[in-house]
């Protein structure tokens, strides 16, 4: 039977209010009657009621995730950085998948409020479907419920945290035009997708700012045809001598392609990926990439999130976390 603190109270041989003030670490206790209580409770395995505790102070000590797709291994890494990251500070997480499905995104948040999580971090769809609704979010925001979006949707004061994509690609196509390509593709172009929408913007400016120009024909969409897309491209004679790949996967599939048409890499083709699996240093020849950093990413959130659950009315915070370019072997001067 667990010890109560009236149990505490009648062996020390005072009341439940000292043993309380004790427990609580509040003054208006004599040191010596203090340190018997507290060596009686550490005797006796003494455990508060951290139900009732959290209950008196309004508090559940739990916070949320919410992934849009628990298939992408990154949402999966993401959370464990967080967990790591507030369990020292007596919180747990709760985890949920949306399955890029925006009405499991709303069920999500709205079963993570019943269980009383403090604060959410979500992975929003929106990012990956320009054309979700995000009603909800707004809703969240006029209830000042503490969330921090770790994507991004602008013009509505929403905290969010996410990684530079538009300067990262500014710097994957200066890196390509200081080693001397200029005629560079982009693979896996989606207008629909924020972020892949903000990575191909970046290689439009970067190209501009050499002045050059990402050629229509050299663009190719993210779809279940680009690998023959890919093939018809390479196969011209303007071919492009460069490749900036939406992701690692990608580039992956693409590197693979290239060897099996007969291109030597990287003196007939450079290679460029945004995201840094743990293949791409094992690729042959590894592959230049970028980090997105989502270790600083997820303390970045965190931190947003605890500052939000602290003062729900704090003026709304967005963050951009710089990716960390990675120079391999894929890239080279173009013959």
């Amino acid at each position: 039977m667990a010890i109560t603190i009236k149990d505490l109270a009648e062996m020390a041989n005072t009341s439940t209010a000292t043993v309380s003030r004790v427990l609580s670490n509040k003054p208006g206790v004599a040191d010596d009657k203090r340190r018997r209580i507290v060596e009686l409770a550490e005797r006796l395995g003494y455990s508060p009621n951290r139900i009732a505790q959290n209950l008196a102070m309004k508090k559940s000590q739990v916070l949320g995730f919410i992934a849009a797709d628990l298939r992408n291994a990154v949402y999966v890494e993401f959370f464990r950085l967080v967990q790591a990251h507030v369990e020292p500070l007596g919180y747990q997480v709760l985890i949920a998948d949306s399955c890029q499905d925006i009405e499991k995104e709303k069920r999500n948040i709205a079963i993570m409020r019943e269980h009383r999580a403090e604060g959410l971090l979500i992975f929003p769809i929106h990012d990956w479907n320009a054309h979700s609704e995000f009603d909800h979010f707004l809703r969240l925001k006029l209830q000042r419920f503490p969330f921090v979006l770790v994507g991004k949707i602008e013009g509505y004061g929403f905290d969010y945290v996410t990684s530079e994509e538009t300067a990262t690609g500014i710097e994957l196509v200066e890196h390509l035009v200081v080693q001397g390509h200029r005629r560079i593709g982009f693979v896996g172009s989606d207008n629909s997708n924020r972020c892949i929408r903000e990575r191909m913007d970046g290689v439009r400016q970067g190209l501009r700012g050499a002045g050059l120009d990402l050629r229509e024909c050299d663009a190719i969409p993210f779809s279940g045809e680009w690998q023959e897309q890919l093939r018809t491209v390479l196969r011209r004679p303007d071919r492009p001598t460069a490749l900036v790949m939406v992701n690692d996967s990608f580039a992956l599939i693409a590197q693979r392609m290239l060897v099996e048409m007969g291109f030597a890499l990287p003196a007939d083709v450079s290679v460029v990926a945004f995201g840094d699996g743990m293949w791409s240093r094992h690729l042959k020849p590894s592959l230049t990439t970028t980090d997105e950093n989502i270790a600083e990413v997820a303390q970045a959130s965190i931190e947003l999130l605890l500052s939000r659950i602290d003062d729900p009315a704090r003026p709304a915070e967005q963050r951009l976390v710089p990716q960390i370019f990675i120079l391999r072997e894929s890239t080279a001067p173009p013959r």
